[in-house]
């Protein structure tokens, strides 16, 4: 310690009023999708019928919230400010039994300590209201205003007095989507509350009150969801569930569409979110989770709900019970419905009748990707062009994989074949997964999945990156509504979806008409194929990945041949000579591997014959 310095101060100080609300603030208030779940749950607890959110500059300039509920009263105004200060609780009794949702009294001090915040509110019976301004913190004015029953909250410059805590906040795309969920999740349980959503002057939401909770999602999520979802309900004592949960095909790739309330309140559990998923059994993958709207109804004495700073997570006295509430409500309605696991149906209605006669698989997109000149009838089959220098192949009939066949060429050009079998019929499939075949002194093991994945991916890419995508047009169009964050994903990378060969249009709020998908994808529902996309895109947005090779990425996947498909030995062949040449025929474009090789010196070891 040098003698300028002086030593540390250990004496036990109050801290300074501002700085307690600063911290308060912070445990509060995380991002502005915070301001707007904490108003909107003031507005619901004041009985509104309609809650109209517009925010600006993804809420870090302006959040405003207005509804039409009880209002307060002038000396309430004021108050309602202050820490600590709510009409929900008097006593230790209330706490133990809330079925309010602000009733801590936080919400209007933290966001006051860290904004400009401006609050206008009138009761009915009241001539006029009260309005009042307060700045990081501080009371500026106040005053009497005309104003319609209810309350209108302004709040402006979030975070202006925490540069760090601004700092933090993630890309206006990131919390403007974090906006928009939080009022979805809202919209979905209040069936009976109007909502509206304006982002940037732009409408996102207009909901009106829906008397069914079955019309608000039709409205929010789209009727053909609405279609794909299976009521369920049951009762035990100091406990309900009712809801929705979504047939295997409309599962996830992520849990954010496993929305659970208790008492009316969003929360998370990764246990009640387990339970829903299990239902469903093996009808949806590993790795996939279902879309699925759970209420819960539970004895206020027997959950807790004060356990977090954003009351986003809960505690029950019952846990179990709950879990088998939900997975036997939810795994009784799925099964009890008619085609309740997804199937792969090879000749779609908008397929002509030409290609319907072909073998169940496409040509490979992308034609000119040459095969051998005996598998031109094949599913992936293609004539090579002339031009295409030939490969050496070896006495075997083979070409040795070199470290750089990867590599061989830049995506654009069809690279010469990494591996030429010339004559060989001998392909297996095992397990409707794997094709086996051998090649000089080694067994190849091929994923038929990751092969055609790879095959789609690059045709796919390299028409798009040639700026000449192809489009196989559907008979009959097909328009579906998106989610509002659907909505916003598909507006960013509309121009990666196009370039791919997809054929899409809005066609009206939040619709949009698909009239085509890239030529050689074969699914058995192309709306679905797009929606999936748009979810990969979500993440790959996410993740900063480049969207269009996303976007060629996901509609490979969603479209290649699946485990369990059976293929012929024709269709073996050709996969496999087309995998060959692709300008990386060994991984998959999400990196997994596609061939595994395994040397006659292994089986030699195993025998104990080396």
């Amino acid at each position: 310690m040098t003698q300028t310095q002086s030593p540390p101060d250990h004496t036990i100080a109050v801290l300074p009023e501002h700085l307690i609300d600063q911290i308060a603030a912070g445990e509060v208030i995380e991002r502005p999708a915070s301001v707007v779940k904490e108003l909107v749950e003031n507005a619901l607890d004041a009985h509104a019928t309609q809650v109209d959110v517009s925010v600006m500059a993804a809420g870090a300039e302006e959040i405003r919230i207005v509804d039409n509920g009880a209002g307060m009263a002038a000396s309430d105004v004021p108050t309602a400010i202050l820490r600590h200060a709510t009409s929900k609780i008097r006593s230790v009794e209330d706490l133990e039994a809330i079925l309010t949702f602000g009733f801590r009294g936080e919400a209007l001090a933290a966001i006051s300590s860290v904004s400009h915040l401006e609050i206008v509110s009138r009761r009915a019976a009241d001539d006029a209201g009260t309005m009042i301004f307060w700045e990081g913190g501080t009371r500026t004015d106040s005053g009497v205003a005309g104003a319609p029953a209810g309350t209108a909250v302004r709040v402006r410059h979030l975070f202006f007095n925490t540069p760090a805590r601004r700092e933090y906040l993630r890309a206006p795309t990131t919390e403007t989507k974090r906006i928009i969920e939080t009022v979805t999740d809202f919209a979905a349980y209040h069936h009976r509350v109007g909502f509206s959503l304006v982002i940037d002057d732009k409408p996102v939401l207009k909901l009106t009150a829906a008397a069914r909770p079955e019309d608000r999602l039709a409205d929010l999520f789209g009727a053909r969801i609405m279609e794909m979802l299976v009521g369920f309900s049951a009762e035990e004592t100091d406990m309900a569930v009712s809801g929705f949960a979504g047939k295997p095909e409309l599962a996830r790739a992520s849990r954010d569409r496993i929305l659970l309330y208790v008492n009316g309140r969003r929360v998370w559990s990764q246990s009640l979110a387990h339970a829903a998923t299990n239902a469903y059994g093996e009808t949806i993958p590993r790795g996939r989770y279902p879309f699925a709207i759970i209420a819960l109804e539970v004895n206020p004495h027997r959950v807790d709900v004060n356990v977090h700073p954003t009351k986003r997570e809960v505690r029950f006295a019952n846990e179990r019970a709950l879990y088998d509430l939900i997975y036997y409500s939810i795994n009784k309605a799925i099964f009890s419905s008619p085609r309740t696991a997804p199937v792969l149906e090879l000749k779609p209605s908008y397929t002509s009748p030409a290609q319907s006669e072909r073998l169940p698989f496409p040509p490979s997109v992308g034609s000119d990707v040459g095969a051998h000149p005996s598998d031109k009838a094949g599913a992936f089959g293609g004539s090579a062009p002339d031009s295409r220098p030939a490969v050496d192949v070896g006495a075997h009939g083979y070409a040795p994989v070199s470290s750089t066949s990867n590599t061989a060429e830049p995506l654009g050009r069809i690279p010469s074949p990494a591996i030429i079998v010339d004559d060989v019929a001998n392909f297996w499939q095992f397990r409707d997964v794997y094709i086996a075949t051998i090649i000089g002194d080694e067994l190849w093991i091929i994923d038929q999945h990751t092969a055609h994945e790879r095959i789609q991916y690059e045709a796919i890419l390299r028409r798009a990156i040639d700026r000449k995508p192809e489009t196989q047009r559907l008979l009959f169009p097909e328009s579906f509504d998106l989610e509002p964050r659907e909505w916003q994903v598909y507006e960013e990378a509309q121009e990666a979806i196009a370039a791919l060969g997809f054929e899409v249009r809005p066609f009206g709020t939040r619709t949009l008409l698909l009239e085509g998908i890239p030529t050689g994808l074969r699914v058995r529902n192309p709306v679905i194929l797009l929606r999936r996309v748009l979810e990969d895109l979500n993440a790959a947005k996410r993740g900063g990945e480049d969207l269009l090779k996303a976007a060629a990425a996901s509609a490979a996947c969603r479209s290649a041949v699946m485990s369990g498909d059976r293929l012929k030995p024709e269709e073996m062949r050709a996969l496999f000579t087309q995998l060959m040449h692709t300008e990386n025929p060994f991984s998959c474009p999400h990196g997994r591997p596609t061939v595994v090789k395994i040397p006659i010196l292994d089986f030699d070891k195993k025998f104990c014959r080396a």
